[in-house]
């Protein structure tokens, strides 16, 4: 996910960007419709990184923004709504490819860019998902789990 615009293939940028947002559009695309009257979609954003050193993923999570505010207008009518969670690096199965050591490093290493000098539990971010599922009133917001990450 990572490289910059210059050093990185379009072959990547576009494999990340695919991934991202248009399989979420996709998704989008098909559930809407299944969805009950007061339902929700809610996707995975993210924050952190910086443009020079995560080109794609970066373009990804900003359209997948795009998405989530238009979205939330387009199915307003039909009482349904549409919101995301950006969480900044987390320790999940997405990263089990590292053995222990690599992922304490990994960890620490994020942790020192991140300005509560820590990363996110999986409970903490799984509570911002939680709190859109079940609170009717929200909908277009992208909420940033990111321990200060984005305010930098």
């Amino acid at each position: 996910m990572g490289g910059g615009f210059l050093d990185n293939s379009l072959t990547k940028i576009r494999k990340v960007i695919e991934g991202k947002f248009f399989d979420n559009l996709q998704l989008a695309q098909l559930a809407v419709s299944h969805l009950n009257k007061g339902g929700s979609l809610t996707f995975t954003s993210g924050t952190g990184g910086h443009p020079s050193t995560a080109s794609g993923a970066i373009v990804g999570n900003h359209a997948i923004n795009l998405l989530v505010k238009g979205l939330s207008i387009e199915v307003a009518s039909q009482h349904k709504r549409v919101n995301a969670v950006a969480p900044t690096w987390t320790a999940t199965g997405l990263w089990r490819d590292l053995s222990p050591t690599q992922l304490q490093q990994q960890k620490q290493s994020i942790a020192a860019g991140i300005p509560l000098k820590r990363t996110a539990k999986v409970t903490e971010v799984a509570s911002a998902y939680l709190y859109l599922i079940t609170n009717d009133f929200m909908t277009g917001q992208i909420i940033n789990v990111d321990g200060g990450v984005s305010a930098l």
